[in-house]
């Protein structure tokens, strides 16, 4: 900024004189209004628009799911293994795990970017609202069973210990959210500012609510129950197949160019959530033994994505990997196969070094062709599983830049059964299972519906060899929402990682 030169005789007079200045400059101008004109902050705006709202809502809650998958997600679903320090959950003491306050805060301000698009009359801010309010409480729901819903930021209206809700209650009003969504993302709709997920396009926003809606019917696949759709009750098939029969007025992800993914600058807010964190701190991360075992069974090359060779095969020219258990102590996790030198850890570049090198995933084209396998092995849906699954497969190479190497469809636990319906489901969840990594909790939540890949509990877990179920509702609200909070546990049992919620019951 270039300084302003005065005279001699205007330079630095005394700060009396400069007070009287002033005062007379005050007394003839009184209360003239253009002083708070010229006084604005431009970078201060004094009405909160929807623009200004959506930045921070996708990075925040995309920043929470990236960090919670990569402190316990990974783990719990033995993608990663922990080392040397801090491993109690990898051995499942999850004493003060969970994302409730994040998630919670970014739901303040999804309701108030709601509400604004409402008043303005600005239908493609609610679609969006819609969308993502069901994404994030999806992800409460899914990790703690009964949570706030109806009620959850309802603070204005004098609610400051909201109820819990019923799980059926809240994955009802999502999906009803979802539809309405649908709705309103129409290519006349207006534009969308502030949009740091897909940049202003209105039917990618559209695909997203359409494709989380297949997820959260097939979440439903096991409870018999009937949805409203369009004033008729249809049971969970029923709904599925009516999004994935009207590509035109219900889209989906068709190609990884819808991908639901937030890609990360070189420069803060924006890095890459990992790269701010300790070095030391994401070394400990390894390679689980579970993911590394069997994509070296597959010669998967997602394996070289993922993780990084072990230093000491590197240095003698001769590249391997190798995985670490899950649940081993301290002493035993540090010292496994010779030490860290020996050991395969995350991909350091991609996951930590490059601020930009990873995206925050909240859906992919290939779970969404994993979703239609499954509904084709299940009678959901006329069309072709196996056909499904393998573009689900080679969807997820492509996301990774890969090729689907020649003859991998042709091996064993690879191959898919068309008359074996149970071996064709295992097929699903172990591709689905590999594809899911990285993304949230997603593949623990697929886990605990069916099973799948079958892995044992972690070898020194302190949780009588039971893989946790749900998070614990946080301490705070026993003394904040107690009468609330014992009403949830009174309907869903005792607050423990081991209690099964209404989805799993």
């Amino acid at each position: 900024m270039r300084s302003l030169h005065f005279p001699s005789s205007l330079r630095a007079p005394s700060f009396l004189a400069l007070l009287a200045i002033f005062a007379v400059a005050v007394a003839s101008t009184g209360c003239d209004s253009r002083f708070e004109d010229v006084n604005d902050n431009p970078n201060e705006p004094k009405e909160v628009t929807p623009n200004l709202l959506l930045p921070d809502i996708i990075r925040g809650s995309v920043n929470t799911s990236v960090n919670t998958a990569h402190t316990t997600g990974n783990l719990v679903l033995q993608y990663t293994a922990k080392v040397s320090f801090a491993t109690e959950i990898d051995r499942y003491n999850w004493a003060g795990v969970g994302y409730w306050q994040p998630l919670y805060g970014d739901l303040r301000n999804v309701e108030d970017m709601i509400q604004i698009a409402q008043e303005r009359d600005q239908p493609q801010y609610e679609g969006v609202g819609l969308v993502l309010k069901s994404w994030i409480f999806s992800m409460l729901t899914n990790a703690y069973g009964d949570v706030p819903y109806s009620e959850s930021v309802a603070v204005q209206e004098g609610i400051e210990t909201p109820k819990y809700d019923r799980q059926e209650a809240i994955y009802r009003g999502m999906l009803a959210d979802l539809r309405r969504a649908n709705e309103l993302l129409t290519p006349g709709s207006g534009s969308i500012q502030g949009d740091i997920l897909y940049d202003g396009d209105l039917m990618k926003w559209k695909k997203l609510a359409n494709s989380l809606r297949l997820r959260l019917l097939m979440r439903l696949s096991e409870k018999d129950i009937s949805l409203n759709l369009d004033g008729d009750e249809v049971s969970v098939r029923d709904a599925f197949q009516s999004i994935t029969s009207a590509p035109e007025t219900a889209p989906v992800f068709t190609s990884n160019d819808d991908n639901a993914a937030l890609e990360y600058l070189d420069s803060r807010p924006n890095e890459w959530p990992r790269h701010t964190s300790r070095i030391g701190t994401f070394r400990t991360f390894r390679l689980s033994e579970t993911l590394t075992d069997t994509l070296k069974h597959f010669d998967d090359p997602r394996l070289s994505v993922f993780g990084d060779p072990t230093a000491a095969s590197v240095e003698d020219g001769s590249p391997k990997f190798v995985g670490v258990p899950n649940g081993l102590t301290n002493d035993a996790s540090d010292g496994f196969n010779g030490g860290r030198d020996f050991q395969s850890g995350l991909n350091f570049t991609r996951y930590y070094d490059e601020p930009d090198a990873a995206k925050g995933l909240i859906m992919t084209y290939a779970e969404v062709l994993f979703l239609k396998a499954e509904a084709a092995e299940r009678g959901w849906i006329s069309s072709d599983a196996q056909t499904h699954y393998r573009e689900a497969v080679k969807a997820s190479f492509e996301q990774y830049g890969q090729s689907t190497p020649p003859g991998y469809f042709g091996q064993a636990g690879v191959s898919y059964p068309t008359n074996n319906s149970a071996q064709a489901r295992e097929r699903i969840g172990t591709q689905k299972w590999i594809a899911l990594f990285y993304t949230g909790l997603e593949g623990w939540f697929n886990w605990r519906r069916t099973g799948i890949p079958d892995i044992d509990p972690s070898v020194e877990n302190v949780n009588g060899d039971e893989i946790p179920v749900r998070f614990r509702y946080p301490e705070s609200e026993q003394s904040l929402n107690a009468d609330n909070y014992q009403a949830a546990l009174d309907r869903q049992g005792p607050n423990s990682i081991n209690t099964e919620m209404w989805l799993l019951e």
